[in-house]
């Protein structure tokens, strides 16, 4: 008794294949993303607490 020939491939393999795929490409974009969250790219920064500049400059000299 030999075996017969099966060259074609199994459904179940398939699908773990495609499946291993998905978690694959699912589990790089959430790392890529984990880590792209805490680099600093370019955003504005936020205003500074004290205000400075023309805004604080007034022409008349308020004495309280």
């Amino acid at each position: 008794m030999s075996r017969p020939n099966d060259d074609e491939s199994k459904v179940w393999l398939t699908v773990l294949k495609l499946i291993a795929g998905v978690v694959v490409i699912v589990g790089g974009v959430g790392l890529a993303l984990w880590y792209a969250k805490d680099m600093d790219n370019g955003a504005p920064k936020l205003p500074a607490t004290d205000a400075w500049g023309i805004s604080k400059d007034s022409p008349i000299n308020m004495r309280r």
